[in-house]
């Protein structure tokens, strides 16, 4: 019985938490004191271009329209978003430069090997 109490208690209190958006200005004015700081870290940290941080940025600040709370802190959640869609774009570019070698190599020797040339039909 006391773990039931317990759930119940728990439920309460997450029902109990409600986002608080941000209004238009302070919207707006976080966004113009926190975008390039942004960028720059992502240049820096994650060595993405300029244009490239400033997508995942602009990504970060997207999502922030759904998800950000004002009452905890933005600033924070919004680096820790930025760093990880920063780390999912340099993984998604390492395994396109590893699978563009591997299908260019394999045009330069001609037919895939006899292990993996067994081709699937399309239907």
């Amino acid at each position: 019985m006391a773990s039931r109490a317990k759930r119940d208690l728990s439920l309460a209190g997450a029902t109990a938490r409600v986002r608080v958006p941000m209004s238009e200005p302070q919207l707006e004015t976080f966004y113009r004191d926190v975008f390039l700081p942004l960028v720059r870290r992502a240049t820096w940290k994650h060595r993405l271009s300029k244009e490239d941080a400033s997508d995942v940025v602009q990504d970060a600040f997207v999502l922030a329209l759904e998800k950000l709370d004002s009452a905890k802190n933005p600033k924070a959640w919004l680096v820790q978003v930025v760093d990880h869609l920063a780390l999912n774009l340099n993984r998604k570019v390492l395994r396109r430069t590893q699978l563009t070698s591997r299908w260019v190599t394999s045009d330069r020797n001609g037919p895939a090997s006899a292990e993996g040339s067994e081709e699937t039909p399309v239907e």
